[in-house]
C-alpha cells in the first residue's frame, strides 16, 4: 500500500517542481520573491528528479532480477531433484539386473545324459526343466518387484 502512495507522491512533487522551474524560466513568476524561492528550491528539485528518474527504475529492475534469480534457483533445485531420482532408479534397476543374472546363472548347465534309442534322458531333463522354470520364475519376480 505504501509503494503506490510513495510513487504517486514522488511523481506529484516532480511535476510540481518541473512546472515551477518552467514557470521561472519562462518568466511567469515575479522576479524578486519567486525567483529567490526557485533558486533555493533548485537543489530539492534536482534531488527529487534524480530520485524519480534514477532510484525508482533501479528498484523495479532490482525486483525483477531478484524474481528471475529465485525462478532460476527453483528450476535448478527441481532439476537436481529429478537427477537424484533418476540416479536412484538407475541404481535400483542395476541391482535388479544383478539379481536376475544371479538367479539365471544359478541354473546348472545341461548334463550330458546319454540318449537311449534316440530319445533324450527322462529324469535329468525333467529336473533341469524344473530348475529352468524356477530360475525364470525367480527372475520375473525380481523384475516385477
Amino acid at each position: 500500500m505504501g509503494n503506490p502512495l510513495r510513487n504517486s507522491l514522488i511523481t506529484a512533487l516532480t511535476i510540481f517542481f518541473i512546472l515551477l522551474c518552467g514557470a521561472a524560466v519562462a518568466g511567469w513568476l515575479k522576479p524578486a520573491p519567486f525567483g529567490q524561492v526557485v533558486a533555493r528550491l533548485e537543489p530539492f528539485i534536482f534531488v527529487t528528479m534524480g530520485y524519480c528518474f534514477g532510484r525508482l527504475p533501479s528498484q523495479q529492475n532490482e525486483k525483477l532480477l531478484k524474481e528471475e534469480l529465485a525462478s532460476r534457483t527453483q528450476r535448478a533445485d527441481a532439476a537436481q531433484h529429478a537427477k537424484e531420482q533418476m540416479q536412484q532408479a538407475r541404481e535400483t534397476l542395476e541391482e535388479k539386473m544383478k539379481n536376475v543374472r544371479t538367479a539365471l546363472t544359478s541354473i546348472p548347465p545341461a548334463a550330458a545324459a546319454p540318449a537311449r534309442d534316440g530319445q533324450p534322458g527322462g529324469a535329468p531333463d525333467c529336473a533341469r526343466a524344473e530348475l529352468v522354470r524356477l530360475g525364470v520364475a525367480t527372475a520375473l519376480k525380481i523384475l516385477n518387484s
